[in-house]
């Protein structure tokens, strides 16, 4: 009876071999290649939280230099690590969604976008050690990069013929994605 039953549980095994085969998982889709279009939103879709993250971090960055300026050396410097973590945590989203693989970006442009993946991931790290720091030394602290990021951007908007300014393309692109989902929420009701 044993004989029997390993028998059958190996026939049984042998038979589910090619319907297992055919449950593989399914091929991959191609990349999408972006239209320029496709592409300034795609770009604009992961950058523009950055800059928002920025905008918080600036605003703690000035009150810990008010502080100093005032005497203040034991200022509390969480809510600037706080921001300043935020920032790499969107720079971390950013370079991910520009650098995926499943999207192909327009030939001029590709290079520019993935110089801003290389700046982001630099503002990343930097991004970490600088929230380490004391009050004094953030107020006195340098953005290394700074220029080269600015750079890069700029570039990237060209390539991807967005507003040179990058405040107005992500003011443009909240507008537009409003404007979308009020559209939506209309067509619901």
């Amino acid at each position: 009876m044993r004989r029997t039953t390993r028998y059958g549980a190996a026939a049984c095994a042998v038979l589910l071999l090619p319907a297992l085969a055919a449950c593989s998982a399914p091929e991959p889709e191609p990349p999408r290649e972006l239209t320029i279009s496709d592409a300034g939103g795609v770009y604009l879709e992961a950058v523009c939280p950055v800059n928002d993250a920025w905008d918080l971090a600036d605003v703690e960055v000035d009150r810990l230099r008010l502080a100093v300026a005032r005497g203040e050396v034991d200022a509390d410097t969480e809510p600037f690590a706080d921001a300043i973590r935020t920032v790499a945590q969107a720079d971390v989203a950013a370079a991910e969604r520009l650098g995926s693989e499943r999207q192909i970006w327009p030939g001029h442009a590709a290079d520019a976008v993935a110089a801003v993946v290389e700046t982001l991931e630099a503002e990343r790290a930097q991004a970490r050690r600088v929230a380490k720091l004391d009050a004094e030394e953030i107020a006195a602290y340098e953005w290394a990069g700074a220029a080269e990021s600015a750079a890069a951007s700029a570039a990237a908007r060209k390539a991807l013929e967005l507003p040179d300014d990058g405040a107005a393309a992500c003011a443009r692109w909240a507008e537009q994605r409003t404007g979308e989902s009020d559209s939506t929420e209309a067509e619901d009701d």
